[in-house]
């Protein structure tokens, strides 16, 4: 790295110590023009060896050594010796600027950028702006989850320099996500794609970005354009696509998607897979199917599945079915539900079990007075007459 650390020379006469000690800054001339003609090994074993005799010689001395260890990419030796340099109050605002740069690089480099935020912004409060900086500190930033202030810092580089890097964009658009900023975002994936060329990334985030907003039929349509153009599609886009189509009440579509996601092994068959397609069968009221999928869902039953299925069952005209899982829901749970008593008061009567209706019927007018339990005990009293 050689936008920081580097210049030694230039500086040296704005030291009056080095008037008085001919053989220090001899060495330190000596250094630099090794490290301009790249031999930097004799630099690096010259550096190490000299001695500092004053607190300003100690200032450029740590600075060339930060310089020279960051070059060998012991980042954390560099880190305290441009640390170091940086003590010297009377440090030149030149060198200054070099050291505190050099220490927002190596702060990213040693993975951390809460440190980096802090010397960036002393950096950027002291000095002009200074691309490289503002780039380091704008992605310490967005690190530290600052999401606000990395897209202001971002923002800021976009409209200064003409010369922006992808990565500047993508940290904008990534912040303007977090902040479910989700017209803005739009707006930059398409800036994005004309810049730096379409990335099926992008248009990920800007389906899921028209959904948010409530456009699910631009959320889908932008999915699928990236189906005819050809991108290998995640589970999650079969996923997010069956699903727009399912909230815009193409139940059809939604099922086929699903499926294509299924039969292109893009899509595992899960628990929580089944769950969608039980919901696409119960919207299209293709109860067969359903109680075949709602089945397998309650070899391991959950409640509000064993409501399901007890709901698929009637309408099947399973009764025999419905009322054992029904009272399936009641133990797990369910006993302070009206709905499982009443469908298991109602299928116990189809299938002759009169005094198991009786006491559903019984505990749902305690339960929901309101209901009609009264009407179906009456009934249960001509039954059995």
């Amino acid at each position: 790295m050689k936008l920081f650390g580097v210049g030694v020379l230039l500086f040296c006469a704005s030291l009056p110590a080095f008037a008085s000690d001919p053989d220090f800054a001899r060495h330190l001339n000596r250094i630099e023009t090794l490290l301009s003609n790249d031999e930097v090994d004799k630099a690096a074993d010259l550096a190490k060896a000299i001695v500092a005799d004053n607190e300003e010689q100690n200032a450029l001395h740590q600075r060339l050594l930060g310089y020279i260890y960051l070059n060998e990419g012991d980042y954390n030796r560099a880190y305290l010796a441009y640390t170091k340099a940086l003590e010297y109050r009377k440090l030149p605002e030149s060198l200054r600027q070099d050291v505190l740069g050099a220490l927002v690089s190596l702060s990213m480099k040693r993975g951390r950028p809460e440190v980096a935020i802090q010397y960036g912004k002393t950096y950027l409060a002291e000095f002009p702006t200074f691309q490289p900086v503002e780039h380091l500190y704008t992605r310490a930033l967005f690190s530290e989850k600052r999401y606000e202030e990395a897209l202001k810092q971002a923002n800021a580089i976009i409209a200064r320099y003409g010369n922006v890097p992808e990565f500047i964009w993508q940290i904008k658009l990534l912040s303007e996500e977090q902040l479910q900023q989700h017209r803005a975002l739009i707006n930059t994936t398409r800036v994005i794609q004309d810049k730096y060329g379409h990335d099926v990334r992008w248009q990920r985030k800007k389906a899921a970005s028209y959904a948010a907003l409530g456009e699910v039929r631009a959320a889908l349509k932008t999915l699928q354009a990236e189906v005819k153009a050809g991108a290998e599609l995640t589970e999650a886009d079969y996923l997010n696509m069956s699903q727009y189509a399912s909230m815009l009440g193409d139940i059809d579509q939604a099922k086929r998607l699903l499926n294509q996601g299924i039969s292109s092994e893009s899509v595992t068959v899960n628990r929580e897979v089944l769950k969608r397609k039980l919901q696409y069968h119960i919207q299209a009221k293709e109860w067969a199917e359903a109680w075949e999928v709602v089945s397998v869902l309650n070899k391991e039953p959950e409640l509000y599945l064993v409501k399901a299925q007890t709901r698929i069952a009637s309408q099947l005209q399973r009764w025999e079915d419905t009322a054992k899982v029904a009272q399936l829901g009641i133990d797990m749970g369910g006993h302070t539900d009206p709905f499982l008593w009443e469908i298991l008061g109602y299928s116990a009567m189809k299938t002759n079990q009169l005094e198991l209706a009786r006491s559903a019927y019984e505990r749902l007018k305690l339960l929901d007075p309101n209901s009609d339990a009264d009407v179906w005990l009456k009934t249960l009293d001509l039954m059995g007459k």
